[in-house]
């Protein structure tokens, strides 16, 4: 998940990227758009921020600069149905809960995930359900179906995040006290599947978006090894003093969810199955 392992490409300071529609036009609501703060409806455009990059949900190609991704297609849906235009600020991780409290822009949509602690700074929808996963090379699928049998096997985990930790406590709760699982830690999910193809890991962790990108870039080479572990959420970000504009937000995601335009982005990035079956403010408990 992105909130454990940032990759970013932004600088400390915003960067502004313009991008081509990616979305099918539809007709503002005004009904919509009458909900808004007169200061953003004045304005025209609603200001996104976001950190670069994280496939599927926000990145560029190599030598371009325009957005792709799911955030970046649900947030222009958004904005469409406002009838307002959407402009992306990435900035470094770090920066994106300064950068909405200062009301440099709008809200973050940016693989964020909705957590207790933030939500003292921030209000969230959650709109998108993310959560840890084992997974492997098809080989593999014959003897290891699910989480026990990877007791007395190898998992590469990405280095320095929580997944570590994870991975550890889980096999401690399901394995006999001889036969755990091994955790090494290495950087990147390109390292995690050579150790996989190499012989010295049977298994890797990955966030749910992740991995389901994984199968769809390379169908037929991967597969999930039991269930979604510590399920939580993304959420967009307001600043607790822009709960006008939340609410707005809020009524166009049911409007996008109630006419299958947010299933249809959900299905273009491959990622049905991190839908929500509803649009909570603030759903974090812990």
């Amino acid at each position: 998940m992105k909130q454990l392992l940032p990759m970013v490409l932004g600088l400390a300071s915003a960067t502004f990227i313009s991008l081509a529609s990616g979305v099918a036009a539809h007709a503002a609501d005004e009904k919509l758009a009458a909900a808004l703060p007169e200061a953003v409806r004045s304005a025209g455009k609603l200001n996104f921020t976001i950190s670069l990059a994280y496939p599927p949900m926000e990145y560029s190609d190599a030598g371009s600069t325009e957005l792709k991704g799911f955030d970046i297609d649900l947030a222009k849906a958004i904005a469409e149905r406002l009838g307002l235009t959407a402009e992306f600020q990435n900035v470094e991780f770090p920066q994106l809960i300064p950068q909405v409290v200062t009301g440099r822009s709008d809200m973050i949509i940016t693989a964020f995930s909705d957590k207790v602690e933030r939500q003292t700074q921030l209000d969230f929808i959650d709109y998108f359900k993310t959560g840890n996963v084992f997974y492997s090379s098809v080989d593999h699928q014959g003897e290891i179906k699910t989480e026990a049998d990877l007791c007395g096997k190898t998992v590469a985990v990405a280095t320095g995040t929580s997944w570590v930790t994870w991975a550890e406590e889980l096999g401690k709760s399901i394995c006999p006290a001889d036969k755990l699982i091994t955790v090494i830690q290495i950087p990147t999910q390109a390292e995690h599947i050579m150790q996989i193809r190499q012989g010295r890991a049977q298994a890797s962790v990955i966030g749910l978006e992740g991995l389901l990108d994984l199968i769809k870039q390379e169908p037929g080479k991967f597969y999930q090894i039991g269930d979604v572990g510590e399920i939580n959420h993304y959420g967009i970000a307001f600043a607790k003093a822009n709960g006008e504009l939340r609410d707005a937000v809020h009524a166009t995601l049911n409007v996008l969810k109630a006419d299958g335009t947010y299933a249809q982005i959900l299905d273009r990035h491959g990622l049905k199955e991190a839908g929500v079956e509803e649009f909570k403010i603030n759903g974090a408990t812990k």
